[in-house]
């Protein structure tokens, strides 16, 4: 098993790798104020007016980490600066794009964290049919800026997830089906590498670090400061969700799986299984169709379950990137080859039934991976799983962040991973979990070769 560095962090274990350049000195005042003093950005530290928003990530329970220092980068210039500096004095790296890792993996008590949020500009090239991203923009950035041109790149729903990291992890939304994962529509992408130079990479040029940055997970190959991805037309949408009662649970799933193994690339859906704090269970179908019919969709998956809903209800979604508010998700993941026999349909109800027995919260989400990601060449990007038939979302949202629900989620998440060992295939890196992490896990057979690019492009471990 390889370890990354974090997780040999986590581990108490980061001997194993070949250590950073010895600091020689703790940055002085003198040395943030000359840094400050070449930037177009800012640099934030302790006591200064905006340095608790700078540091801030999207769930509360990061709230007391404090970085010594957060640099608001305004141009590339600002990260190749803040690299170098970060080298000289022997600092970890962390770049900041959303703050939505699940893990706190865009913060850090000892490291420079680089907040790419000023980064955020979108632009369109009619030509090539190819936008511009700035590697801070978040989904909403993308949605706005791109919807006057009538275009769109599949992304996820959430407006304040950042562009950079979704793409890193894989990219999975409700257009994926249609047109791919975020990372299967990147044409190229500019990074400052940990050696301080700024690269551009595509097919042709430093193909290697092109490949690890779509799928090989966010913030360990450099800093995206912009990406070059291919739009599609702009889709209207018909949403549905359908409720059925829990005894009907084994049919809805057992139909959603056989319907996702046929519908068209167009119609996207999710079959969620839930627990809430009272006890109760629940289970409905969730999904879109891009210009499309709903209604036909409904129907269809109606059929295939073979029982009527209690409820439909059939619509049109929020506006494209709607921000959520703050809140802490607790979260892991299973990646699911083949469509799940009955067996697994059975140990997964079993899981959410016995924490709904508890009166505690969570979710079982499962997500289509059919349609135009199964075509994809496995291998062609990092992202390890093109070709599986579907994933599974495990989600917590604790009433608060404290420690013993934070364990409490986690305790419940492993149960489950245990329950689908036999049919699981591995994880989704962007639902990462805390503690040591094998890359085969996240990364299937693309592993080996993300840790000989990691190995290459940041040889002392400067990103965390």
């Amino acid at each position: 098993m390889v370890l990354s560095r974090r997780a040999l962090l986590s581990a108490g274990l980061i001997g194993v790798l070949p250590p950073r350049s010895p600091r020689s000195y703790d940055p002085a005042d003198a040395d943030w104020q000359a840094l400050a003093a070449g930037l177009a950005g800012t640099v934030e530290r302790p006591g200064t007016s905006g340095y608790d928003q700078a540091r801030q990530l999207f769930s509360p329970r990061f709230d007391p980490i404090r970085p010594p220092a957060v640099v608001r980068c305004a141009n590339q210039a600002d990260v190749v600066a803040a690299v170098a500096f970060a080298n000289r004095f022997g600092l970890p790296i962390v770049p900041r794009g959303g703050g939505h890792s699940y893990v706190g993996a865009s913060t850090s008590s000892t490291g420079l964290v680089l907040d790419l949020r000023p980064l955020r500009t979108v632009g369109f090239d009619a030509a090539t049919a190819t936008a511009t991203i700035g590697g801070g923009a978040t989904l909403l950035d993308v949605g706005s800026g791109l919807a006057a041109h009538g275009v769109s790149v599949p992304a996820g729903s959430c407006g304040s997830v950042g562009i950079s990291g979704l793409t890193c992890g894989g990219g999975i939304g409700v257009a994926s089906a249609a047109y791919g994962l975020t990372s299967d529509n990147v044409v190229s992408a500019e990074v400052v590498t940990a050696d301080g130079k700024s690269r551009t990479v595509d097919a042709q040029r430093d193909t290697d670090l092109f490949w690890a940055l779509r799928g090989g997970g966010g913030g360990r190959f450099g800093v995206v400061t912009s990406w070059r991805l291919r739009t599609h037309p702009a889709a209207t949408a018909g949403t549905f969700t359908l409720v059925y009662p829990w005894a009907d649970a084994a049919l809805v799933v057992a139909g959603w799986l056989a319907r996702i193994s046929a519908a068209p690339d167009n119609a996207w859906s999710a079959c969620l299984l839930e627990s809430d704090r009272t006890g109760a269970l629940s289970v409905r179908l969730h999904g879109s169709v891009l210009d499309g019919d709903a209604h036909a969709e409904v129907t269809a998956l109606t059929r295939s379950v073979g029982r009527d809903p209690v409820s439909a209800t059939i619509g049109h979604p929020s506006p494209a990137g709607t921000p959520k508010a703050r809140a802490t998700h607790l979260t892991g993941s299973e990646i699911f080859a083949r469509p799940l026999p009955s067996t697994a349909v059975t140990a997964l109800l079993a899981v959410l039934q016995r924490r709904a027995a508890a009166k505690l919260p969570g979710l079982a989400k499962l997500k289509r991976l059919t349609g135009a990601p199964a075509r994809v060449t496995p291998g062609s990007t990092a992202f390890g799983w093109h070709g599986a038939h579907s994933m599974l979302q495990w989600l917590v949202e604790p009433a608060t962040a404290g420690a013993v629900p934070v364990a409490d989620a986690y305790t419940w998440i492993d149960a489950g991973h245990h329950a689908m060992l036999p049919w699981s295939a591995g994880r989704y890196v962007n639902y990462r979990e805390p503690g040591p992490v094998d890359p085969v896990r996240y990364h299937g057979r693309n592993a080996a070769r993300l840790e000989r690019i990691r190995a290459t492009v940041d040889p002392a471990g400067r990103f965390l």
